[in-house]
């Protein structure tokens, strides 16, 4: 009798974690600025106590004290503006090195500015989308 009921316990608190995880996996979809900061801050949360982390979940519910007290969409927004103009200017810097490359002819040089300027225009790319989605 006894084992049955620490079958069915262990069987309801697997489900719950189950249930716990599928949650936590899909709830910020659709969301934008600072709703999606706090729900994927949540999320990671419930995965850091689902694994016992007490030392990562203390420093979430900080950070998402601190995210529900100042954050801002015009502020993301700004962020995001500076981060864009960050990387285009790393990227002119680097376009400059990479012309200097090719004109030295050294193709280790030109590749890896190659790689760089491919990732910058990249990251450009994600940063403007999700300045978009704040619109």
């Amino acid at each position: 009798m006894i084992k049955k009921i620490l079958k069915i316990q262990l069987l309801g608190a697997l489900l719950l974690s189950v249930n716990v995880a599928a949650s936590t996996k899909s709830n910020c979809n659709g969301l934008t600025g600072c709703k999606k900061k706090i729900c994927s801050i949540e999320k990671n949360i419930a995965i850091a106590k689902e694994k016992g982390n007490k030392s990562r979940v203390k420093g979430l519910e900080i950070s998402l004290k601190k995210v529900n007290k100042h954050c801002t969409d015009d502020n993301l927004r700004e962020d995001l503006e500076v981060k864009i103009n960050d990387t285009k200017k790393d990227l002119k810097e680097d376009k400059k090195d990479h012309k200097r490359a090719v004109k030295d002819n050294r193709p280790s040089k030109i590749e890896k500015y190659e790689d760089k300027m491919a990732k910058e225009n990249k990251k450009i790319k994600i940063l403007q989308k999700e300045l978009k989605e704040l619109k």
